[in-house]
């Protein structure tokens, strides 16, 4: 069994303010052990003795969730002498150690997504002069998002940037906006400077001052929840005189949530979604924007174009949300990500156009790389049910492959579908697999007409019957 944990969640289940699925303490406490919860970070859990006396739930269930825990403590070596735990022994230099930066900061760069790209980048090194502003270029707290450790060494966007220019270019600095309000001072110097220069790079979006845990979120007037789907209006403004002097623009947005980025998308040349990428962000920044990695970041999640996209929160049901049930055209699809190259697909194959339970089918294509850079393509497999007797996903990712591929390289990659990939959920709530017509989709993205607008390489599609 997983281990599954949440975080002062079951007091919702009965509280005022929360779900009220339950009307107290010991029965949020029973319906959670129930359900599988095996971690509770909170006090309900401290009814769990009232919930046995009162028979909600037998004391052989705590015992079977607190076995993979227990399990988990024993393989940590927890409950062995200090001297016998092999954890005990790495030294704290380990922590801030050369191979981890350097791990810290492929991480960081494999996880910027491109969403927009007119040509400009990636950017050559040795330009006249590179103007950095924005409220978060040079900013700590746009690198961390919340819950995190500090050393002595974190690069930001600025500092990245700077260490990879070319001795003899020039790098200018001016946040020129504030985070998330306007100016008091409204003479602007930096909008001027950028007339003056090759190519302006502005950090913006959010960081945990606007969105994040409670009282992390010192600018967030809902304690850290977002009820304003765009990033702060100042910023845009900020960005609008930047660009009315026609020099090219990247923006490099951070945040861990969705937001509209529509205007942004519209006014700068380049659009890189950052993230929180940590303590080396800059220094992986910087091996983008100057090509010497091409990005291969996917979006976790749909970039919805507004709220009015979204049904209410308040709806707990499914219908409308997600990149599995979303109708509407998004901003940015799920999966969705561009390379400095450019990828085909072709030569699909597959085993079989029949399955059965306990077979499996072989599915393959041809991936190539017709560009000029080296690059990774994140291989997506997408299943739908095309005559399912309830409401089932419009889409579901049931594989991913990442290929390195150079210029003009080509690489097969296969998937292998079994039935336990077709199976959807009834009304019941019970994993079935039903008889029917399934289409398989291998892309680069949610293989959808906007990820095609957008820039995604057409995908390959086939059927399968399941007998």
């Amino acid at each position: 069994m997983v281990n599954l944990a949440v975080h002062w969640a079951l007091v919702d289940f009965y509280s005022d303010i929360g779900h009220g699925t339950v009307s107290n303490v010991v029965e949020a406490a029973a319906l959670a052990l129930k359900s599988g919860i095996n971690v509770n970070c909170g006090n309900t859990y401290t009814a769990l003795v009232e919930a046995v006396q009162k028979g909600f739930v037998d004391e052989s269930l705590i015992d079977k969730r607190l076995k993979p825990l227990l399990k988990t403590r024993f393989k940590l070596g927890m409950f062995d002498p200090q001297d016998l735990n092999p954890y005990n022994s790495i030294p704290y230099d380990v922590v801030d150690s050369k191979e981890n930066r350097a791990l810290a900061r492929e991480a960081a760069a494999r996880s910027v997504v491109l969403l927009k790209n007119n040509g400009v980048l990636p950017l050559k090194n040795d330009l006249n002069r590179y103007y950095v502003v924005g409220p978060n270029s040079a900013s700590i707290d746009a690198l961390l998002g919340n819950y995190f450790g500090v050393n002595s060494n974190i690069i930001t966007f600025l500092e990245g940037i700077t260490a990879a220019v070319a001795p003899g270019s020039q790098v200018q600095y001016s946040p020129g906006t504030t985070l998330d309000r306007k100016n008091v001072n409204p003479v602007d110097w930096s909008t001027g400077e950028a007339a003056e220069s090759d190519v302006t790079i502005i950090g913006m979006g959010l960081t945990r001052h606007i969105e994040g845990e409670e009282g992390e979120s010192i600018s967030s007037p809902y304690f850290g929840d977002r009820l304003d789907y765009n990033i702060p209006e100042n910023q845009l403004d900020y960005l609008r005189k930047i660009k009315s002097h026609g020099k090219p623009v990247v923006a490099i947005i951070t945040g861990g949530s969705p937001m509209n980025l529509s205007e942004v998308h519209e006014l700068a040349d380049a659009v890189l979604l950052a993230w929180y990428p940590g303590e080396e962000g800059g220094n992986a920044i910087a091996d983008i924007i100057f090509g010497k990695l091409s990005p291969s970041g996917r979006l976790p999640i749909t970039f919805p174009k507004s709220l009015d996209q979204l049904p209410p929160y308040e709806d707990y049901t499914m219908k409308g949300r997600t990149y599995r049930y979303m109708t509407e055209e998004p901003m940015y699809p799920f999966g969705f990500g561009l390379s400095y190259s450019s990828f085909s697909y072709s030569d699909l194959k597959q085993s079989a156009s029949i399955i059965k339970e306990g077979e499996m089918v072989e599915i393959s294509c041809n991936i190539s790389n017709n560009g000029e850079y080296p690059a990774i393509e994140t291989v997506q497999l997408y299943i739908a049910d095309d005559k399912a007797s309830v409401e089932a996903p419009l889409f579901s990712l049931k594989g991913i492959k990442a290929i390195n591929l150079k210029p003009g390289e080509s690489k097969t990659v296969v998937f292998n579908i079994n039935p336990d990939m077709l199976k959807l959920i009834n009304e019941q709530g019970d994993s079935i697999l039903e008889k029917g017509d399934f289409t398989l989709t291998i892309s680069g993205s949610l293989p959808t007409e906007r990820a095609i607008e957008l820039g995604a390489s057409k995908a390959l599609s086939t059927k399968l019957i399941l007998n």
